[in-house]
């Protein structure tokens, strides 16, 4: 049977979570650890930014082994954690491995990053033979049915983030050139930040990202050829070559006037000025400019609820697909020891009459489980007399 203990974001705040975080080197030491105690045959330890799971294999045992040695290998008391831990056994494990591969137990619905961090998390304990026929079956299993959900339905190509929503407006911009010049303001905020790294994802895009002289030493954290800082106070000086403004700040001033840009904007090619700053940080009269579109907050906000109404809709389609792998992953491994057991099972019933064998799996039976014998038994008659 698998097990699942999981410490995540929607139970544990972030100083928990820090808790039991694992380092690539302590991954593999603690799975070394598990691996060696006799009621664990196999052992997952997947790690991301909102979540510390282990998955295990094995007898009934397995849990409380794990959670005596992940408190002591985190050198926590296992008293003082245990309301912020989740644990799942059986079908209820396997269902959380699914949700969470599928991107249903993340933080944005569908998000396809938690993917490869399963994969990756999988092939460590693979590398190390540290997964059984069950966790092999289930693992390969979850990872083929996120693939299909994110082949098959638009969820994870439905973004929510303004900052991927900004990015999106940037990349869908055409300007007849094959390179887009971008100027993002405030690039060493959070917002910025995070909308550059954005915008350098893609080839044909270069930033000109302004700082304040006293925060510079915040661009550090973009490392890129395709983006220049430049000072905030010199920002009017770069405009007329962008065909992008974008606006981040968290200052209580335009960032933008409508009389300081018109004097500067001299080439009358198509722009856009994107405001994302609450309050805004762009007079909204520079509109008036000749070629120039303007975008603030409530324009993102609208797209990001229309693109969840989106997403809830391509929810159900998901999930029927996750409900289908996932049924199939279970009758895989719930029929796999049978399979070895065929010439004992054909033995036993060797000699044995249909009639008596019937009564005697009737009155073993409650009455849906005899239904639904009794529905296969009739398909299975069918399906001979066609052969």
């Amino acid at each position: 049977m698998m097990y699942c203990l999981s410490v995540s974001h929607k139970m544990a705040p972030v100083t928990i979570r820090e808790q039991f975080t694992f380092r690539e080197e302590e991954k593999r030491e603690f799975i070394e650890i598990l691996s060696g105690k006799e009621a664990i045959t196999g052992i997952v330890v997947l790690c991301t930014c909102n979540r510390s799971e282990i998955y295990v294999s094995g007898t009934k045992q397995a849990v409380s082994e794990l959670q005596k040695e992940l408190a002591e290998f985190k050198k926590v008391r296992l008293e003082e954690v245990l309301k912020y831990l989740n644990i799942y056994n059986g079908e209820s494990a396997i269902g959380h491995l699914f949700k969470v591969t599928c991107g249903f137990d993340s933080m944005v619905l569908g998000e396809d990053e938690i993917l490869g961090q399963v994969k990756e998390a999988y092939q460590i304990s693979k590398d190390m033979k540290t997964v059984d026929y069950e966790m092999n079956v289930l693992f390969q299993r979850a990872v083929s049915c996120a693939k299909r959900i994110k082949t098959d339905t638009n969820l994870s190509k439905t973004p929510l983030s303004i900052a991927t929503l900004v990015a999106n407006e940037v990349f869908h911009f055409e300007n007849g050139n094959e390179c887009k010049k971008v100027m993002v303001i405030g690039m060493s905020g959070k917002m910025g930040t995070t909308i550059t790294k954005n915008l350098i994802s893609k080839q044909g895009i270069e930033v000109t990202g302004t700082i304040r002289k006293h925060n510079e030493c915040l661009t550090l954290n973009i490392q890129s050829d395709y983006v220049k800082a430049v000072d905030y106070k010199e920002r009017y000086q770069y405009m007329d070559d962008m065909d992008i403004v974008i606006s981040a700040t968290l200052g209580p001033h335009y960032t933008i006037t409508y009389e300081d840009l018109s004097k500067v904007l001299k080439d009358k090619k198509k722009r856009l000025f994107i405001d994302v700053a609450v309050p805004v940080d762009m007079d909204a009269s520079i509109e008036k400019l000749e070629g120039l579109t303007l975008f603030d907050i409530d324009y993102f906000e609208t797209l990001s609820k229309n693109n969840t109404d989106i997403k809830l809709r391509e929810l159900d389609l998901a999930n029927a697909i996750m409900e289908e792998e996932l049924d199939a992953a279970i009758k895989e491994v719930v029929f796999h020891p049978y399979i070895r057991r065929m010439d004992e099972l054909k033995a036993a019933f060797t000699g044995k009459r249909l009639e008596s064998l019937l009564y005697r799996v009737r009155d073993q039976l409650k009455s849906d489980e005899l239904k639904v014998v009794l529905k296969t038994l009739d398909g299975l008659e069918s399906w001979i007399k066609e052969e």
